[in-house]
């Protein structure tokens, strides 16, 4: 005997895609190479606390773990140091879950 009443699917439904983007990509195919390694300790180096943190007044701030790309790479950013700024984690998933949307927005209004 099932343990779950059968869920409704619409005609034409189809399971979603997984999150990443990477479709089996290597991090280095991605563009994540030894330059980007050294731009990131750059990052963590100069920017020791979360720009984010700082700019909405968290107090204290904290540390920054992520050299986060302003403008993301899938939407024209560059490994420049000017495109990257120091992030916490919270931060960094936050910005990174709103990317995320905005990529499913694009993709579900580009078919």
């Amino acid at each position: 005997m099932p343990s779950q009443a059968p869920r409704f699917r619409p005609p034409g439904w189809k399971p979603p895609e997984p999150w990443a983007t990477s479709k089996g990509k290597s991090r280095q195919q991605r563009g994540y190479d030894a330059e980007h390694d050294a731009m990131r300790k750059r990052v963590l180096i100069e920017e020791p606390w979360c720009r984010e943190c700082i700019r909405t007044g968290v107090s204290p701030p904290r540390r920054t773990t992520i050299a986060d790309h302003m403008r993301n790479r899938a939407e024209g950013g560059t490994n420049v140091r000017e495109n990257y700024q120091g992030l916490c984690d919270p931060h960094s998933k936050a910005k990174t879950a709103k990317e995320a949307a905005r990529a499913r927005w694009r993709k579900r209004n580009a078919d």
